[in-house]
């Protein structure tokens, strides 16, 4: 993809803040493992976010993002919204604890003329272990060997979360203690 068109997309979703639909966000998942290390093979960006309003509704609505894709003419492709050629899945939050906590403390990077966040090496892993698929292990491993992963930082993250005897679990997928 090209930069100008991944510019575009940081734009529309400064407009979607702007406009009072989302309070904040942050890029997630595969392609911020991109930004924080190197390439990761991914269909889509992951938006974290937190809707501006809120809702005592059981069932999330993200009706105020599709209409605004809609008026502005990006296609849908099953679960994501096609803007400027990046197919884009917006995640909602404010459920989760340690997902809140991660757009809160995301790392801000500046791409091309635009600054965006980006959840941070350490929640993204946090997060990972929580999702606790495959491909999700590998990133962790990934970010192990490049050693960018500040440990104690991390283990303060898994330990608030819940998630060290996950850890202590799984981290032989990560860990080589020789």
């Amino acid at each position: 993809m090209k930069l100008a068109n991944f510019e575009k997309v940081i734009e529309v979703l400064d407009n979607l803040h702007n406009a009072n639909i989302i309070e904040k966000f942050a890029i997630g998942g595969a392609f911020a493992a991109t930004l924080h290390n190197e390439p990761i093979s991914t269909i889509d960006l992951d938006i974290f976010f937190i809707l501006k309003e809120k809702s005592d509704n059981l069932i999330l609505s993200l009706d105020k993002i599709y209409e605004y894709a809609r008026h502005n003419g990006f296609s849908f492709d099953h679960e994501f919204i096609n803007i400027h050629g990046w197919l884009v899945q917006f995640v909602e939050a404010s459920q989760n604890d340690l997902w809140k906590e991660a757009i809160e403390n995301a790392d801000s990077f500046k791409i091309g003329n635009s600054k965006v966040s980006v959840i941070g090496c350490e929640h993204l892993a946090a997060m990972w272990l929580f999702a606790g698929r495959a491909k999700d292990y590998q990133k962790i491993a990934i970010f192990w060997e490049a050693e960018i992963l500040d440990e104690q930082k991390m283990f303060d993250i898994l330990e608030k979360h819940g998630l060290i005897s996950k850890w202590n679990k799984e981290k032989w997928r990560f860990v080589n203690e020789e």
